[in-house]
């Protein structure tokens, strides 16, 4: 059976099991029109997920990524704009808010855990060369990790994603075209709504049976949320110009990783292979094309290995 047959199948009892690497390294934070770009971080992510069909309709769906990540400082160019340092909670300058984390991740080291936890129901129906799969999720920190780090594994906030995937396999034609669109409640971190949109648009082309080359782009565009360099970060008994960081001693920036509205827009290629009908390595490469609020992907690449199990 080929990609493009098994993409258009369904029969109670199917599923697949996936473990995938991924490795990601960021550079310059862009707010507001300033760059930031005097630290990097190195990402490794472990996630194993895996879906069964209940029926011909419904599927239902889980994963649990492990990521180990790191702070590479560098010192801000003379005149650059602050915030090159670690972010640490035993730093001296914590007077009117005192953080209730004192675990620093932000030494040099790799440090890691078990991210969010995320499972979630499925319906897929199709029409012709158009297949729908509408579905709602619900992720949850699997552990309490910390989230005051640059080289925080996540923002520790539950989610509900909405959305829906679309493939598009135009009759008698190699290629195929997918989709997946979905707006993601959000817990609010301090009441501040940080809801937002996920896009993932692809096109590939069957070079064999067994064998899709694929370019696709990624989009997060955060509805609201705040920008880095808001003044509600600033102790509000700060004399002016406040200092970097004496006044930063503040509840809103030991949030502040939850509270900004990231958007980004990354490109990228990727391949699948199936060496046999059960088994598919897939691969990817990508990097950022735009970025607001948001940390620059400078590079970061995917392998993966899925195994498909049949049902009736």
């Amino acid at each position: 059976m080929s990609g493009v047959a098994q993409s258009q199948e369904q029969k109670r009892g199917d599923g697949s099991l996936r473990t995938e690497y991924q490795f990601i390294r960021t550079g310059a934070f862009r707010s507001d029109g300033v760059d930031f770009d005097y630290w990097s971080t190195d990402t490794q992510v472990l996630i194993v997920s895996g879906d069964y069909a209940i029926n011909d309709r419904w599927t239902v769906f889980a994963s649990l990524p492990y990521v180990r990540k790191r702070f590479k400082p560098d010192l801000p160019p003379s005149g650059g704009p602050p915030g090159g340092d670690p972010h640490n909670p035993n730093d001296p300058y914590w007077v009117d808010f005192v953080p209730p984390d004192t675990r620093f991740w932000d030494d040099g080291e790799y440090h890691g855990d078990f991210q969010d936890f995320t499972f979630g129901l499925a319906y897929r129906f199709s029409k012709g060369p158009w297949t729908l799969g509408p579905y709602i999720s619900y992720g949850v920190p699997a552990t309490d990790y910390p989230f005051f780090a640059k080289a925080a594994i996540g923002k520790n906030l539950w989610t509900v994603p909405v959305g829906t995937t679309v493939s598009f396999v135009p009759y008698f034609s190699d290629w195929h075209f997918d989709g997946n669109f979905a707006y993601v409640f959000s817990e609010e971190p301090l009441g501040y709504n940080v809801d937002y949109w996920l896009a993932h648009l692809s096109a590939g082309y069957w070079f064999r049976a067994n064998l899709s080359v694929n370019a696709f782009l990624s989009l997060k565009y955060t509805r609201d949320g705040v920008s880095l360099i808001s003044p509600i970060f600033i102790n509000e008994n700060a004399t002016f110009p406040p200092v970097y960081p004496n006044d930063w001693d503040t509840e809103e920036w030991w949030n502040h990783d939850r509270l900004i509205g990231n958007r980004n827009l990354n490109l990228g290629i990727s391949f699948d292979y199936f060496f046999s009908p059960e088994w598919k390595v897939s691969g990817s490469g990508y990097q950022s094309v735009w970025t607001e609020e948001s940390t620059d992907i400078d590079y970061a690449f995917t392998i993966a290995l899925t195994r498909f199990f049949g049902g009736e």
